[in-house]
Order: C-alpha cells, then sequence, then structure tokens
C-alpha cells in the first residue's frame, strides 16, 4: 500500500512565452515548450551529456537548500507539492483534493538528469482505459468511470548509483545429495540429504545506474515493477523539461537509499556465491564490501499517475511515461466474487447429483 500520509515534496515550473507572455509548457508529443494561448514552440537546447557526481561522506549528510519556491501541502493526504505557479488551483495528484494549503521551503540536492516521456498523455489514458476495461473482477462502476481527467503527468525521484564493489566472503553453505541403496525388501530407495561444507574467497562486480526509488509516495515493489527505465535516454536536467508536469522532490534520502543499494548488491552476490559453489541452501555467509568508487545521479523518472476512490478507500495507478507498464493495485467486487462461489458450488452439485444418480 502507498504511503501517503507523511510530508512529501514537489515542484514544477512557470516558464512565459516570449511572444504573448502566458505560460508555456512541455509539450511531450514534439518534446518542444509550447505555448498555452498562441501555440508558439520553443526548442528545448540541451546537452545530452550527463555526469556523474563522486557520492562522498558530505554529499550524503548535506541538508541544503536549492530552491526558495513555496510548497502547497495537501489537506487531504499531507503530499506536498511546490508550485512557482501564482494565483492556480491546484488539485492533488494522488488523491484529488483542492484543499491546499501553503507551508514551507524546499530543500536538499538539485536533480542532475531526467528522463523525459515518451508516450504523451492521448495515449497513455488510452493504455489505461484499455487496461481498465480488461480487468475483470472490478467493479462496474470502476470499468465505466471515465478516469482520464483525473490522470496526471509526474516526474518522480530516485537515485542512480555506480559502483565498482569488492567483496569477500566467508560461510558455510549447503549442498542436497541425492543417495540410492537397496531397501530391506529389496526395492531401491532413494534418500536426500543435506551436506554443509565452509568457503571462501572474493568476488567483483560492477553495478552502473542501478535505480533506487527515493519517494514514499509509490512502494519498492511497484516501483520495480515499472522498470525498467532506459538510463541512457537520460538528459541533464532544465526547468523546461518539467515544465507544467509536477515534479516530486525526494522524501528517502541519499544515506538511506544507498543503504539500500548495497543490500540489494549482498542479496545478488549471495546468489552468485551460492552458483559459484553449486549450493543449495545457506547456513552462514558472511560478505564485506568494498567500494573503490562511488558515484550517483539525483535522476527524475517519467510517470502517469491516477486516483480512483471506490467507497472509502483510494487507489492509485502509476503508468510508466516510456514503456507504457501499469501498475496498481484495482477495486474487487463483492457481488462479482459472490456470484463466481455460487457458480462453482452449483456446477459442483451438479456434478455430484449426476454421479450418484449415475
Amino acid at each position: 500500500m502507498e504511503q501517503m500520509l507523511d510530508a512529501r515534496e514537489s515542484e514544477t515550473a512557470a516558464i512565459k512565452c516570449s511572444g504573448c507572455g502566458a505560460e508555456m509548457t512541455y509539450d511531450i508529443q514534439s518534446g518542444n515548450l509550447k505555448c498555452n494561448h498562441c501555440g508558439a514552440e520553443q526548442k528545448i537546447e540541451a546537452d545530452d551529456s550527463v555526469w556523474r557526481r563522486q557520492l562522498t561522506d558530505e554529499i550524503m549528510k548535506d541538508k541544503g537548500n536549492w530552491s526558495d519556491a513555496r510548497v502547497h501541502r495537501c489537506d487531504g493526504c499531507g503530499a506536498k507539492e511546490v508550485l512557482e505557479r501564482k494565483n492556480i488551483n491546484i488539485r492533488c495528484a494522488f488523491c484529488g483534493s483542492t484543499s491546499i494549503v501553503s507551508t514551507d521551503e524546499l530543500c536538499g540536492i538539485k536533480p542532475d538528469c531526467i528522463i523525459p516521456f515518451k508516450i504523451d498523455p492521448t495515449n497513455s489514458q488510452t493504455i489505461f482505459l484499455k487496461w481498465i476495461k480488461s480487468r475483470i473482477w472490478a467493479p462496474r462502476s470502476f470499468k465505466t468511470a471515465d478516469i482520464r481527467e483525473r490522470m496526471n503527468s509526474l516526474y518522480i525521484p530516485s537515485w542512480a548509483f555506480t559502483s565498482q564493489v569488492f567483496s569477500t566472503y566467508r560461510g558455510t553453505l549447503g549442498r542436497q545429495v541425492q543417495t540410492t541403496r537397496r531397501g530391506p525388501n529389496g526395492q531401491m530407495m532413494t534418500t536426500y540429504k543435506t551436506v554443509y561444507f565452509n568457503v571462501s574467497g572474493q568476488m567483483n562486480k560492477h553495478y552502473t545506474d542501478f535505480l533506487v526509488q527515493s519517494s514514499d509516495r509509490i512502494s519498492p515493489i511497484n516501483f520495480n515493477k515499472l522498470k525498467p527505465f532506459d538510463v541512457k535516454e537520460k538528459k541533464p536536467y532544465r526547468t523546461e523539461f518539467i515544465a507544467g508536469i509536477i515534479t516530486e522532490h525526494y522524501s528517502r534520502s541519499l544515506e538511506a537509499c544507498f543503504s539500500d543499494f548495497s543490500n540489494h548488491i549482498r542479496s545478488d552476490l549471495r546468489r552468485d556465491i551460492m552458483r559459484r559453489h553449486n549450493a543449495d541452501t545457506v547456513s552462514k555467509l558472511d560478505i564485506k564490501l568494498d567500494f573503490p568508487t562511488r558515484e550517483f545521479n539525483y535522476i527524475l523518472l517519467p510517470l502517469y499517475i491516477a486516483n480512483y476512490k471506490y467507497k472509502t478507500k483510494t487507489y492509485n495507478f502509476f503508468v510508466n511515461g516510456v514503456t507504457g507498464k501499469i501498475v496498481g493495485k484495482y477495486p474487487v467486487s463483492k457481488l462479482k466474487i459472490t456470484l463466481l462461489i455460487l457458480g462453482i458450488a452449483v456446477v459442483s452439485i451438479i456434478g455430484i447429483a449426476a454421479y450418484l444418480w449415475l
């Protein structure tokens, strides 16, 4: 279940048209800025090279400010959005509430890069509506609801870690051994037992742009289901790319997410070590990690998000803005489930009656 009660922060940029002075937004279809009033377009001049930053202890503990924008908090679910726009009606992307109040300032590390949207809003709506109609056990009200107006384009924050990893390990692994022998009655009997053995060694590996979600709005499980995001498509962060698009700021620290990255490495190396020694189980395994190099980027990833309130619960749905992959838990109709159970019961009773009759 996505966490929606803690403080969250996001921003959206406002850029003015040089011709008429109206607001320009990022046009996903053309990849340019487009004026909402006169239709003029402006090309975004961006260098494609993105430099990774060295990950130091000082950076991981950095609490500095990078924006003087004002934060607006949703009274409905607690989500925070930092908006540069003035005099605008704000609707929360996660719960749909318009109860927005001004609060504090944005702080932390500034984004390094961004993966722009490839699927435009119209196509994302088509993909999402097709997905909705294919949910067999969803209630009719959900399958016929027009959720398109509740869909928002959203950039979510992530840390991308790159590192060479040197590891040493020591422990006790087990391997299942099969033994076949003749039993007292002359029949062949097969038995299995686990033989344990000690191991030690070294294993080195390189990880490039491994993504760890740094938002508490989306669970790690759903984030991993939304992958992959092609990090090779990343571009240097520019406010033009987020013009008119809600952009969430990270709520999970660089230090905490690097710890998640380290835990992933341990699990990954554990599997590799077991394969190396042809082991089936682990009794004890101590893995020590050394990072000769540690690099990172703060990267923004494109999503569409929709929300739907069924009875007293709000459901969130996420669409990968590049691949169109959809993730989200939808409401289930109790009536449909009840009818299914009754149908199975009736068929079973008829089958038993026919068997007894014969």
